[in-house]
């Protein structure tokens, strides 16, 4: 009963308050300031009941409002509560023009909550579009303009997303602000959020790029965090217990993290809950694989399969439903202006039916191209999808190695930006960091599936070889070239086996000096699809062929080829003659691939 007479609220204050609002203005009894006022109130109520259109429309009256009568500060609060509904709906970058225009009308006026609300909300705009750097920028802000004045359960919100930002470039950063975010947290237990505290500390303990990783101390930290859920927030629960369970089964202790899993397994079985029945699933067969049960552990990992589709169904209509929603706001703006024409022109029947025609036909033909567009994407997605399926093979051990691949890349990254900024070079620095974040996205984005599609990789190739470009100061030239005949986009390979190659040859062509040349090849002989790379460094000696292949990360590759053989050697490296003379080093191999065909 609570929605409906909710909903019977909303309307009966839409009929009769708003428009006696509306004829009370118009007899000089209510100022516009009220009105803005109450049409932005009256969106609030929508958006609180789940119904984003009415939510939408009233807070651009609002607005339109504001900016007619320049009522500033109100303006601020209306393009606010605009900006967090475009943020929910997942229309970032116009949620991000307005938050930043409203923060820089609120500034003016020293409402600081508001201020610190709305570059939150500016932040989680930015980190989830991708853009760190920026999230970064207002995290700091919003913990800066906190210290000017109290408000205890908004700085520790701050302080701990702000720690969420930063964990993901530099632990030793994030720790303090977990810290002081926990000390909050203790002395207001009712906000809930003590266990999410925790469990980024715990975080910080597993990754290993930094001085800080101590499984056992992450295990310690998400026990604490599973405490406070459970004394806090039983919501937050299950979350706890997989985080929990995850690390139990990293540290060996396969027995508790089984019973946490399983308690999970069996609420989730109980209240109907697919992802995390589904999760919890996965996870209880990486425990069994680490018992060598099996058949526990193929049982589980083949449910989690299974779940996995409904889970995919499910985000897919939510989906749909948001891109509706983000569809017709591209084209709010017109609406509402043909709405302010209809409402200044209501006397005149012709022009109002001419605008209920025009709205019916534009609203078909929006439709219409929702409708087409989803069925393509449909199409597409389980196309590939069943593509994937059909090849999926070693699936334990593949993961194992690709986590090993990224590491190598990354360490060597981070020490070069560090050495860089040490040098003094802060434009090289702020270019390199440019191209590495979005290299670093690349690699995180491919690896997490068994396939990519070669044009990915090719991809992927061309901006690592700038950003190696870029740190060796031009010290180099490189192409990469793809035969014609080659459908780079319908032709999948496992992803980041190219990569150790193209390192070694940057390596080596850069050593040698003078002239360095990197050339990378892709094309097909006689079905077989092979990779080569060509570099100008020095010749190899007899010695060193094999000792290339079995070192370092290259070895890696040939092991991922080769599937664990024994004794074969997939990745071939010789060196390059040429009128008796050796003119460099070619390295090269046949690549696994499937097509969509």
């Amino acid at each position: 009963m609570k929605g409906p007479a909710a909903v019977f609220f909303m309307i009966v204050f839409h009929l009769f308050f708003l428009q006696k609002a509306v004829a009370q203005r118009n007899t000089g009894k209510i100022s516009p300031e009220n009105m803005a006022d109450s049409l932005n109130r009256l969106g609030s109520g929508f958006n609180k009941n789940g119904d984003q259109h009415k939510a939408e429309a009233n807070y651009v009256k609002a607005i339109a409002l504001s900016r007619k009568y320049n009522l500033k500060k109100q303006l601020g609060y209306n393009l606010y509560d605009l900006s967090r509904l475009y943020a929910d709906t997942e229309n970032y970058l116009t949620a991000i023009e307005m938050g930043e225009e409203s923060v820089g009308i609120l500034q003016k006026y020293g409402d600081k909550e508001t201020v610190v609300n709305s570059l939150l909300n500016l932040e989680k705009c930015y980190r989830r579009h991708g853009i760190v750097i920026r999230a970064m920028t207002y995290a700091d802000s919003a913990v800066k303009t906190l210290r000017t004045f109290k408000n205890d359960k908004l700085l520790e919100v701050a302080l701990w997303r702000q720690g969420e930002i930063y964990r993901e470039w530099n632990a030793e950063l994030a720790i303090p602000m977990f810290n002081e975010a926990l000390a909050l947290a203790k002395k207001i237990p009712e906000y809930h959020n003590i266990d999410n505290i925790l469990g980024s500390i715990a975080h910080c303990h597993t990754d290993p790029y930094t001085g800080r990783y101590d499984p056992k101390m992450a295990e310690h930290y998400h026990k604490l965090a599973l405490d406070a859920s459970l004394k806090y927030d039983r919501t937050d629960v299950n979350t706890c217990r997989i985080d929990y369970g995850k690390i139990c089964t990293l540290n060996e202790r396969y027995k508790e993290a089984e019973y946490q899993l399983k308690l999970v397994y069996d609420d989730a079985n109980a209240a109907d809950s697919v992802d995390e029945r589904s999760i919890a699933a996965f996870c209880l067969s990486e425990v069994y694989f680490g018992m060598k049960d099996y058949r526990n552990a193929y049982r589980y990992l083949t449910e989690h399969g299974s779940l996995e589709n409904k889970v995919e169904a499910m985000q897919k209509k939510g989906t749909s439903e948001k891109m509706a929603f983000n569809f017709k706001t591209d084209r709010i703006e017109t609406q509402n202006k043909l709405l302010l024409q209809q409402r200044e022109l209501q006397r005149v029947k012709l022009e109002q039916e001419s605008f209920r025609k025009n709205v019916k036909i534009g609203a078909s033909v929006a439709v219409a191209l929702f409708l087409l567009l989803v069925t393509i994407l449909v199409y597409k997605f389980f196309k590939k999808k069943n593509v994937l399926l059909s090849k999926k093979s070693d699936t334990l051990r593949q993961q194992v190695l690709l986590t090993q691949m990224s590491p190598h890349f990354i360490a060597s990254s981070v020490d070069s930006i560090q050495a860089l900024i040490r040098n003094g070079e802060a434009d090289t620095a702020a270019a390199y960091l440019s191209k590495f974040a979005k290299l670093t996205r690349q690699i995180l984005e491919n690896s997490t599936g068994q396939y990519i599609s070669l044009e990915e990789e090719i991809a992927m190739t061309t901006n690592y070889l700038a950003v190696r470009q870029l740190l060796h100061h031009q010290g180099f030239r490189f192409g990469i070239e793809c035969d014609e005949d080659i459908d780079a986009e319908a032709l999948y390979i496992p992803p980041m086996l190219t990569q150790p190659l193209v390192s070694h040859a940057v390596d080596r062509a850069v050593a040698r000096g003078g002239i360095a040349w990197v050339e990378v090849r892709f094309f097909m002989k006689n079905k077989r699809l092979l990779f080569e790379v060509r570099d100008t460094g020095a010749a190899l000696k007899p010695a060193e062929y094999r000792a290339a292949i079995e070192t370092g990360a290259i070895s890696i590759t040939a092991e991922r080829l080769s599937n664990g053989q024994k004794g074969a050697l997939p990745v071939r490296i010789k060196n390059i003659e040429k009128d008796g003379k050796i003119t460099g080093v070619v390295a090269g191999f046949e690549m696994p691939y499937i097509t969509d065909d």
